[in-house]
């Protein structure tokens, strides 16, 4: 069977619609490779997503089965069992209660309509410091948040949805955050730093800023009086999860006022909390506005000096242009580093990479080379890792070409920037250097490419070096990847 369930004919009865697709996937798992199988569904879900968005309609689940598996007959229940599971999780789709899918085209977070945008509205309390023992550790830090936080998502209005804070802190790039206050703020990324040796990279929103902007002739600067103006009862309950629902009424009741301004996406609704706030004076800095503007929408890193030519910070991102022009509309939620951060920048250099783990990568050995004043040093604790030999296969940021990582116990993280047109000598060199090592060799490069693997595991290209008999074999299952350049080059940003 090749793309024989594509070919299927239409199968009349509805009891085993459901069983015989599981059984098709049960055949592909076990026979097939698992990252043909995963390009296998890419395909047919970047299809189901071409025709959504021509469509320019809703789509229904049994729609989407006749259509792309080919099996008629079935069951609402059955088509929803089969088609959902590979939907839901993909932002690109929006499944509509009783009725169908419909798509959005891949857009940045912050261009999403602030009406349907995923906001998570969050609450942490004080971790004491008998508990910091357990914060270092990531089995103690699910347990403890469950006492002292509350996470809400809201889109669309409040969902009842149980969020897994574990999955929260795992894709934050997929939300916008809206603290209590900015206590919250800071142990959420105390917290992340459990999982991550990094910083997160977060868009938030500042509620007191748009209460500023909506009501400026009244003092509305603590919570008692927002509480009070909007009639809000039950406020004074010091459950985590009351506090979030205070949040989310005052929230609500601010995104009525937003529509009315017609206000119709989240960098709107950014961009209008800060009026008022002071202008950024560029006179003072080696660029202007037109500068940031130009900086363009890729991974990188980014880096900036102060008059002396010193760097005092260094940052990672999957969208240069958006994150570096967030320094210049401040939302509030590290007023003190960001103030200092532009006090002292004179200009910005950038570099555009190929992926976000090449970003990860180069941001931590410019923080370890310059140790600028405003970022922490990473501290990344010597162990033993248990490192099955892996190569990842990523975008580079040069054309025709495939950016590799080595992972393996016996020697520091290797990369390559493979020339789709050579012949395969480099890849062969770095094999025989892994296979004639031995030991377990600490790179903390090599931690940060297993946190960023755990991450995306399911959307990478992966080569299990043992799984192949030989050398040849593996440069050869490498070079196959040559052939979809393009599709993975299009897929150089991580989008939603």
């Amino acid at each position: 069977m090749s793309a024989g369930m594509v070919s299927m004919r239409f199968i009349p009865s509805l009891h085993l619609c459901f069983s015989l697709f599981t059984i098709i996937l049960h055949y592909w798992l076990f026979f097939i490779d698992n990252l043909k199988l995963r390009v296998f569904m890419k395909n047919i879900i970047d299809e189901i997503y071409t025709h959504i968005l021509d469509s320019k309609r809703e789509v229904s689940n049994l729609e989407l089965l006749k259509e792309f598996f080919k099996i008629g007959s079935c069951s609402d229940e059955m088509a929803g069992k089969i088609v959902e599971p590979l939907l839901k999780t993909d932002a690109r789709f929006t499944r509509h209660p009783n009725r169908g899918w419909t798509a959005v085209k891949k857009v940045t977070i912050e261009q999403l309509p602030a009406n349907g945008a995923p906001f998570i509205l969050f609450f942490i309390g004080d971790i004491e410091k008998e508990d910091q023992n357990k914060i270092r550790k990531e089995e103690g830090v699910f347990s403890l948040l469950e006492s002292c936080s509350s996470f809400l998502l809201y889109k669309g209005g409040m969902s009842d949805e149980n969020l897994s804070i574990r999955e929260i802190l795992k894709n934050v790039n997929r939300y916008i955050f809206l603290p209590y206050d900015l206590k919250s703020l800071g142990r959420l990324k105390r917290v992340y730093r459990v999982l991550s040796p990094l910083d997160p990279e977060i868009i938030t929103l500042s509620i007191k800023s748009l209460i500023s902007v909506f009501f400026p002739e009244k003092q509305l600067k603590t919570w008692d009086a927002i509480v009070n103006e909007f009639g809000i009862t039950n406020y004074y309950s010091e459950t985590p999860s009351s506090k979030v629902k205070t949040l989310g009424i005052i929230f609500e009741f601010i995104l009525n006022k937003v529509r009315d301004r017609g206000l119709s996406t989240v960098e709107e609704l950014i961009e209008f909390s800060l009026q008022g706030k002071k202008n950024v004076d560029f006179s003072r800095y080696e660029f202007d506005k037109d500068y940031l503007r130009s900086i363009p929408e890729m991974p990188g890193v980014y880096i900036f000096y102060n008059s002396e030519g010193d760097v005092v910070y260094v940052g990672k991102t999957n969208n240069l242009k958006i994150r570096v022009n967030s320094y210049f509309r401040n939302t509030g939620e590290s007023v003190e580093k960001i103030s200092g951060i532009l006090d002292h920048l004179s200009s910005i250099k950038y570099s555009i990479l190929g992926s976000d783990l090449e970003a990860l990568i180069q941001e931590y050995k410019l923080i370890d080379m310059y140790r600028p004043r405003f970022n922490k040093k990473i501290s990344i604790p010597e162990r033993e890792l248990d490192i099955p030999d892996k190569i990842l296969i990523l975008p580079s940021s040069m054309e025709g070409a495939l950016k590799l990582y080595f992972l393996s116990n016996s020697t520091p993280l290797l990369d390559l920037d493979l020339d789709c047109s050579s012949g395969g000598k480099e890849v062969a060199d770095i094999l025989n250097k892994i296979t004639g090592s031995s030991g377990n060799v600490f790179d903390p490069l090599k931690v940060i490419s297993l946190f960023y693997l755990k991450k995306y595991e399911e959307s990478m290209n992966i080569i299990d070096v043992d799984r192949y008999g030989s050398h040849e074999k593996i440069i050869n299952a490498i070079f196959s990847h040559c052939k979809n350049l393009d599709e993975l080059m299009r897929d150089k940003t991580l989008y939603l």
